[in-house]
């Protein structure tokens, strides 16, 4: 599986290199809770600085009948600021895993290397003294659990394991058909947020689905300057302009009126009108919810997911939450395309769940039961 923009990886995550990374994990991260990121960056430097510099493997690398283990923040990235983690939590969630497949992990893998989770993957491999697989699960930002190119390769989340700051520890061995909907009310129930450890892979399982290379263009965003920050990406400018309104609808621009689907996403539906500084002067509207899922100009399509659709701030470059836009911001909206896996029919139908749909549609796809050709999360951005 290609990724656009692969570079060479470094063969170590150093603390210099540490620093690099935090500024580029935030290039997809819409959501970014401040105080949240720099507690998962201390997190990240503490255990570089107590365990040493963490190994960056390639998939290629990968013993391939050896155990690898994906982690994530699920919950709220704000509660990981308000109830600080002991440091313990992915360890405790890895171990968990272990215990019920019998087996010990020998590599770790970011489900989205975004945000607190890019950060949170590094300080697990130091802690664990474990590789960082040099990819991740999604190419992008998702917000479902089971919205990864591993699903839809046909692989289940769990088992799974959740470990919270206050010592819980919960095993998940079989999730049914909906993760998220399993998983979402036991981190709400456990204080806000919780690591979760899962899709237990074989190396060589991995490495087929795995999006490559997103570690090691992270690590190249951050230690390029702020003009060539989203070159690894190549993004796609759609316009630049300033927002002009920002409004919350219960139905789409078609009249239709919306309903959460199973899994709704944890989010308020919204739409962002931009008007164009230039050029055509055309008028933007951007659909969104949890993500900018449709852009719009003079309402003809100019994208949609599951490419992701990004709102940045001109005064400095930074992803701009769209719960956050403001009239009146300059802006800029670039399109950064997906990996081909979400431009399948699976792909596609995989990355819709939990939108808010028409009511008339009955399509609503979701969990290890549709594998494998198609399946049914995290933060990297919010949850």
């Amino acid at each position: 599986m290609s990724s656009p923009g692969t570079v060479p990886a470094p063969s170590w995550v150093t603390s210099t290199d540490l620093a690099h990374l935090a500024v580029g994990a935030r290039v997809l991260a819409a959501g970014t809770e401040e105080c949240a990121y720099r507690v998962a960056l201390h997190w990240a430097s503490a255990e570089i600085a107590a365990h040493g510099p963490v190994p960056l493997l390639p998939a290629d690398r990968l013993d391939a009948t050896g155990l690898c283990l994906t982690l994530t923040l699920a919950g709220a990235s704000a509660a990981l600021a308000e109830q600080l983690p002991t440091g313990d939590e992915p360890v405790k969630a890895v171990r968990a895993v272990e215990r019920v497949v019998g087996r010990t992990a020998q590599a770790v893998v970011a489900l989205n290397t975004a945000a607190e989770n890019a950060l949170i993957a590094l300080a697990a491999a130091a802690r664990l003294g474990l590789p960082l697989v040099d990819g991740d699960g999604c190419g992008r930002v998702m917000p479902l659990l089971e919205q990864t190119t591993f699903t839809l390769a046909g692989n289940c989340p769990a088992p799974l394991a959740l470990a919270t700051c206050s010592g819980d520890v919960i095993a998940v061995e079989s999730a049914g058909s909906s993760v998220e909907e399993l998983v979402r009310p036991l981190v709400l129930a456990a204080g806000g947020w919780a690591v979760v450890a899962a899709y237990p892979l074989e190396g060589a399982d991995l490495a087929r689905c795995l999006v490559p290379g997103t570690v090691s263009r992270a690590l190249a965003a951050g230690a390029a300057t702020e003009r060539e920050r989203f070159t690894p990406w190549r993004p796609r400018r759609l316009c630049r302009g300033r927002i002009a309104a920002v409004e919350q609808p219960t139905s789409s621009p078609y009249g239709v009126t919306l309903r959460p689907s199973r899994a709704a996403l944890p989010s308020t539906p919204t739409s962002v009108i931009v008007t164009e500084a230039e050029g055509l002067r055309r008028r933007f509207r951007l659909e969104a919810h949890n993500e900018v899922l449709l852009a719009l100009a003079d309402g003809a399509v100019a994208a949609a997911a599951p490419d992701q659709i990004l709102i940045l701030s001109a005064a400095d470059g930074r992803v701009v939450d769209v719960e956050r836009a403001v009239p009146g911001t300059e802006v800029e909206i670039v399109v950064l395309e997906s990996v081909p896996a979400w431009h399948t029919p699976e792909g596609r139908a995989l990355a819709r769940v939990g939108a808010l749909a028409p009511l008339e549609s009955t399509s609503e796809s979701n969990g290890c039961s549709a594998a494998p050709a198609a399946a049914a999360r995290h933060t990297g951005g919010k949850q």
